[in-house]
């Protein structure tokens, strides 16, 4: 007898514990007896059913590589299989395209009629910040093994670390402030003068700095065994550029498969700490915004809006990109956030190739060619299609 293909291990779960900061997504989830891992593993469990067999074991090994990129995309991949055989339509696994060695991920079919093709990627953190951010997660997790009774310790974080730091010795340093801090007078010094009023300890590592300070525990949570040390933690200010991730992701896919005999989609599931609106998203697309300044005599007579000509779709000789009919984008979609992210159908307004909106049952941004721009078309979110509460 064949056992099925599981996406996660048979076996007696006891940790009750959060994740840590440097474990892989798909470990924690595994791993955890918590209520809601245990109902995120059994609604995935029966995607994974009826994910086609024959694909089941590449996407398995993806979903549970240690690289958290390898399981979101993964996951997403899985998510759009069922979003969309749950909208009613069929869906063919990598399907040939004409004169390419290359397939995309999905032909997507209605009443055994193709529609479309689907490509689905990732808007993530490039190897460089990926590997940064791993060994920011390390020094926390070392952090948080630390032996603090009486404080909490919040974090005011400049730069990346270019190389590993010492966690240990990052450790020992603020063991040996927090134990010789006297609870009263930090109690004392906040009142009058907030946090900036609180020793601060500077921490500097190729490229990182961190300023360290204390934060009063609440007299019943002092001397408790468990609780992890960090607080809270604060970025310095930074210059955001969400919309690089989504428009360089759409770049990446758009000629891929050549000349296509149906419609494409390219599907982003555009992750970040920070969470991409639609003006990201625009901007991915159309080009970034910008103000004209017309002044006269030394006074503002006119602001003029327009678009740098840097968008995916529109750039410097005009509409480009032509063979992607529209952009599926969700935003920070994971399975912790199934029931609450809809992806939204972007349609471009000059495809070679355009998608009948009265096919789609989601969200979609659609042209109203009388005034030459997208208008909001309403459509189900994605949870009632998924049948979740």
């Amino acid at each position: 007898m064949i056992m099925a293909m599981k996406l996660f291990d048979k076996m007696t779960r006891k940790d009750t514990g959060p994740a840590l900061h440097a474990e892989p997504m798909f470990y924690y989830l595994n791993r955890s007896v918590r209520l809601e891992c245990k109902k995120i593993r059994n609604l995935l469990e029966q995607w994974f059913k009826r994910f086609p067999s024959g694909a089941q074991a590449d996407l398995r090994g993806r979903f549970r590589s240690k690289d958290d990129r390898s399981n979101l995309g993964a996951f997403f991949e899985l998510y759009l299989h069922e979003l969309l055989v749950k909208s009613g339509f069929s869906v063919e696994i990598h399907p040939s395209v004409s004169g390419k060695a290359t397939r995309p991920d999905y032909r997507v079919l209605k009443n055994g009629e193709p529609l479309f093709y689907l490509e689905a990627t990732l808007a993530a953190l490039s190897d460089v910040e990926t590997s940064a951010r791993a060994r920011e997660n390390q020094v926390y997790d070392v952090l948080n093994r630390m032996n603090s009774p009486n404080f909490f310790i919040g974090l005011r974080v400049r730069g990346s670390p270019n190389t590993p730091p010492q966690g240990a010795k990052i450790r020992r340093f603020l063991e040996y402030r927090l134990a010789r801090l006297d609870p009263e007078e930090i109690d004392k010094q906040y009142k009058e003068g907030g946090f900036e009023a609180l020793p601060h300890w500077d921490w500097e590592h190729d490229g990182w700095q961190i300023t360290f300070f204390p934060i009063l525990k609440k007299p019943e949570a002092r001397g408790k065994l468990g609780v992890r040390p960090i607080g809270f933690q604060m970025q310095d200010v930074c210059k955001l550029t969400l919309h690089v991730g989504i428009r360089e992701s759409i770049r990446d896919k758009a000629s891929k498969y050549g000349k296509l005999d149906l419609p494409y989609i390219v599907a982003i599931n555009a992750t970040s700490k920070f969470r991409a609106d639609e003006i990201d998203i625009g901007n991915a697309l159309f080009g970034v915004e910008k103000v004209t300044l017309v002044f006269r005599g030394g006074n503002l007579i006119k602001q003029i809006p327009s678009r740098k000509p840097n968008g995916v779709w529109y750039g410097s000789n005009g509409p480009q990109n032509r063979k992607v009919s529209a952009a599926l984008i969700a935003v920070n979609l994971s399975p912790w956030s199934i029931a609450k992210v809809t992806p939204i159908l972007w349609h471009n307004p000059w495809t070679n190739s355009s998608l009948d909106p009265d096919t789609w049952p989601l969200p979609q941004l659609v042209l109203d060619s009388v005034n030459n721009r997208l208008v909001e078309r309403n459509g189900k979110k994605g949870w009632q299609l998924l049948k979740l509460s």
